[in-house]
């Protein structure tokens, strides 16, 4: 089960590694030409997918945030070529060479529009290394971070790197409503176009953060016995006097 711990005010405490954070039904193999098209081609049609239910939710979307990640194994290469490679492709800085707690870390942070870019490859054991991809955009950046979803998908596949994604979309609106009554209208929306049952729930003053199982959603992770396919919070930012509806495909892996 997805404990209640985990799921902390203003942000969902999940680790995010690909030995962690296994996405159902997500495969990874030798490729040939006519595979490598076929697998972008569904990267982008998942993520549309997963955008079109956001939309549904109430606010103004603020903040698309996409995650590639997954494990490298060097075979003799050299890890600093790699990171160079996704960094050209991605149109981002040369990469730095970083120590961080005793472990090599290749970083590179850019921006391109309304998008921005973040590359990390990190050495986790000898030979064995750990690669994320962060895209982020507004909804004026949304078809730029589309593009750039496909062009890694082909690339890390290339590149023989294990990786899965994730995505994590934000809605901000000023409502006096409480976050339950504003939760209870989210899910009415979404379940117009959406099979959904609520599986996990956490409630707190100024959050409620609920997971469920859609089955006809893309991506998955195992939860206890059952599938997740969806996570949802609805935030009060009392600081700022604002709501924020934040939905994770298949988890929340941003602050909210």
């Amino acid at each position: 089960m997805l404990k209640a711990e985990v799921i902390k005010k203003g942000m969902v405490a999940v680790a995010v590694f690909g030995t962690v954070l296994l996405l159902v039904g997500w495969r990874y193999g030798t490729f040939q030409t006519t595979e490598y098209d076929s697998y972008f081609r569904k990267a982008e049609t998942d993520l549309r997918s997963v955008l079109a239910v956001s939309d549904t939710a109430p606010g103004i979307l603020d903040k698309v945030v996409v995650k590639w990640q997954g494990d490298w194994t060097s075979y003799g290469e050299d890890p600093a070529d790699m990171a160079v490679q996704i960094a050209d492709q991605l149109n981002i800085p040369a990469v730095n060479k970083v120590e961080e707690n005793g472990h090599t870390v290749y970083r590179s942070v850019g921006s391109s529009g309304e998008l921005k870019i973040r590359l990390n490859v990190m050495e986790q054991l000898a030979g064995q290394w750990y690669m994320v991809v962060q895209l982020e955009s507004s909804n004026a950046g949304r078809e730029q971070l589309i593009q750039l979803h496909k062009l890694c998908a082909a690339q890390l596949a290339t590149l023989g790197v294990k990786a899965v994604w994730n995505t994590s979309i934000q809605h901000s609106l000023h409502s006096n409503e409480p976050v339950n009554q504003l939760m209870k209208l989210t899910e009415t929306r979404l379940a117009e176009s959406l099979s959904m049952k609520a599986k996990e729930r956490y409630t707190d003053a100024t959050t409620i953060a609920v997971s469920y199982e859609a089955p006809k959603l893309p991506l998955a992770v195992q939860s206890g016995e059952h599938l997740v396919h969806m996570q949802m919070a609805v935030h009060e930012d009392e600081e700022h006097q604002d709501t924020r509806i934040t939905i994770g495909f298949p988890l929340i892996t941003i602050e909210y």
